[in-house]
């Protein structure tokens, strides 16, 4: 069984073709690299797993169970509303900008979601947050707000934020894009401890180095379509396809 499985995924916005036909197996403990250019639909395919994005048509599976699948007219159609909420919480999502709430102090941030959508207890919540924030290396930041934090730090506690949730799959939409490199690697070294401890990851970053040093596999969008696709070494050290050489001796050179 994949932890998570898309098959055949089409997305348009209004006449914008965005993604034509992109398939997935992520396998348990599994860590996946999208890199590409601006505009191949590597972020939006990461939306369309959690359904942040509605899918026009393919089928998306989590952890066996079906979320999304193609009716008799080859249109997709969702199950309900219940079930979609279930699958949902089964995956993290931490996105390019934090999305803390400003008003609340950063183990506010951690224990709401547990406590009102898993119906945590508060004291159990803010125990378990404390020792997220003890894995992210932000312990004595518990009672600060967001805006006195760094977009390092504050991007760290969206990662145990999500954590939070104890989802089996945790998804990142460039979460290094905001940030200088100095706090980038903050934020890469906490992913890196995830992967060490098998957390199943679908990453989606321009951080080629990261890609190359982590992920057990590699995706290389293009256009709303999987160009190539391998391991690291294989897409990112001896990329086969003109278009992935292209863009990773841009990347490589801009940095």
């Amino acid at each position: 069984m994949y932890m998570v499985q898309a098959l055949d995924i089409y997305k348009k916005f209004d006449e914008l073709e965005v993604l034509k036909g992109v398939s997935l197996q992520v396998e348990k403990g599994q860590v996946i690299a999208i890199i590409g250019p601006s505009g191949s639909g590597k972020s939006t395919f990461l939306r369309c797993l959690n359904r942040l994005e509605t899918i026009d048509s393919g089928t998306i599976e989590i952890e066996g169970e079906i979320m999304v699948q193609n009716g008799p007219g080859g249109k997709a159609v969702y199950r309900s509303e219940d079930t979609i909420f279930r699958l949902r919480q089964k995956m993290g999502m931490v996105f390019q900008n934090f999305n803390l709430f400003p008003h609340k102090s950063v183990l506010d941030n951690l224990i709401l979601a547990p406590v009102m959508v898993n119906k945590v207890e508060p004291a159990r919540a803010k125990e378990t947050a404390r020792v997220l924030l003890e894995k992210v290396g932000l312990s004595e930041k518990a009672n600060n707000f967001p805006f006195e934090l760094s977009g390092g730090q504050q991007q760290r506690v969206a990662i145990a934020r999500a954590l939070a949730m104890n989802p089996d799959i945790m998804c990142f939409d460039e979460p290094t894009s905001a940030l200088d490199p100095e706090l980038t690697g903050e934020v890469l070294q906490v992913m890196k401890g995830l992967a060490v401890e098998n957390m199943t990851m679908i990453v989606v970053t321009h951080e080629i180095g990261f890609a190359r040093e982590v992920a057990d596999q590699v995706i290389f969008m293009d256009d709303g379509i999987i160009i190539e696709q391998g391991s690291a070494e294989d897409v990112i050290v001896n990329p086969q396809h003109e278009r992935t050489i292209a863009f990773l001796s841009k990347v490589l050179m801009a940095r």
